[in-house]
Formats: structure tokens, sequence, C-alpha cells
């Protein structure tokens, strides 16, 4: 702020030394142009919503990015007058998501997670979901209990979208005619295993699926919040 008054007393110098010239003759209209001008342009620059820039949003920022720097907890009011700076709710979402994912890339997980709750409270429709889950990645092998010591097949996806159903067909195997399609013509017993890897964490899950009880030699099995196991590293 003290930086914008100082530019701005620069640029007034021509006014202030004209309006001091005793032969001045245009001192009203000089000084009635120079007030309305300068008034827009400080008005416009302190607003919220400002057509040009605003030192409000830039100040906002800035206290913003050194708390991800510092990895800190984001002031309540700060964050939550920083998003109300957008009009639409769908544009103060994404606002909020951007900052969320930025403390993320500096690894400021504290900062993370102070601008997901108050995502989550302000924004408490389904709509409104940061995809924290894409951060993910997420292995699936597929094996046979008491059969050879190889999967019949093996996936990896980095960043998935929970929100669709995996599929592992006899394309995912490892050795050409011991796949998933065999599998269903023998109507075996086979063993999922789901590994999830986040940051330094790792979890696993088990589920087997008897495929004589299989229609159209489909099946599908769900992993569920409470059957993921810490894994030890």
């Amino acid at each position: 702020m003290l930086i914008i008054i100082a530019v701005s007393v620069i640029l007034l110098l021509p006014v202030i030394s004209y309006l001091f010239q005793p032969f001045s003759n245009q001192k009203s209209f000089v000084f009635l142009a120079t007030f309305i001008i300068c008034g827009g342009f400080l008005l416009n620059f302190l607003s919220p919503n400002a057509l040009i820039g605003s030192w409000v949003q830039t100040t906002q920022s800035e206290s913003i990015y050194r708390t991800i720097v510092r990895n800190e907890d984001f002031d309540n009011f700060i964050i939550n007058e920083y998003l109300d700076n957008i009009s639409s709710e769908d544009e103060s979402f994404m606002l909020g998501a951007q900052v969320f994912y930025k403390a993320l890339e500096l690894g400021s997980f504290n900062s993370a997670e102070s601008i997901l709750k108050t995502l989550n409270t302000q924004f408490i429709s389904e709509n409104y979901q940061v995809p924290i889950f894409n951060l993910l990645s997420l292995q699936f092998f597929v094996s046979i209990p008491g059969g050879p010591d190889v999967s019949i097949a093996a996936l990896e996806i980095i960043s998935p979208n929970i929100n669709e159903p995996f599929k592992l067909d006899k394309s995912n195997s490892l050795v050409r005619g011991f796949d998933i399609t065999s599998a269903f013509l023998q109507q075996a017993i086979i063993k999922v295993e789901a590994q999830a890897q986040c940051n330094n964490s790792s979890f696993q899950a088990f589920k087997s699926i008897d495929l004589r009880y299989s229609k159209d030699n489909q099946d599908e099995l769900f992993f569920y919040t409470n059957e993921w196991l810490k894994k030890e590293q």
C-alpha cells in the first residue's frame, strides 16, 4: 500500500506544481479532474471487485501463499474473504481447490487440510467435492489360491477416478494363457488384492470370488472403507 501511495504522489507532482503556480487560470478544472481520476483509481484498486486490479486481492493472495509456505492453518477470515471475492459459486470453489492443490504441491499438508475443512464447510453440495482420490496410486493383483505363484492379472492405475469401475480381463495377464478368461472357464476361486499408495502410506485389501456363481463370465466386487489395512513399508 505504501508503494501505491508513493507512486501516486510522484505522479501528482506536476499537478501539484501547476496548482501552486500563481498565474494558473485552470486550477479548478485541473483539481476536479485530478480528484475524479485519482479517486476512481484508488476506489478501483482497493475494491475487492476491481475492474483493472485490486490491492485487496493481491494482499490476500500473498498472505495465502505465505501461509502455504509456512505450512500453517489458514486464517478463517482471510480465506473466506478471498473465496467471497468471486461472485460465482463454481468459480469460488475452483479457487479454493487451486489453493488446496498448491498446498499439496509444496508438501504443506497442514495448510491443505485447513483449506479442505473450509471447502467442506462452505460447499456442502455433492457437486462440490475436491477429488483428492486422484492423488492415489492403485494396484490390483488377481491370483488363484493354491495355484502357481503368478498373478493371472495385474493392473496399476495412477490418479484413478474412483467414480468409475476398474476392469481387468485377459489383456492384463502376465503369462499368456494363464489369465482371467481361463479362470472363468475352470470356474475357479480367485483372490483379488488391491493396494493403494498415497504419499508415504500404503494400504491393502483382499477379497475372494467363487467364479462358479458368476454370470456371463463376468463378476464384480467392492472394497469398502473399513476393509483397507495399513501396509508396513
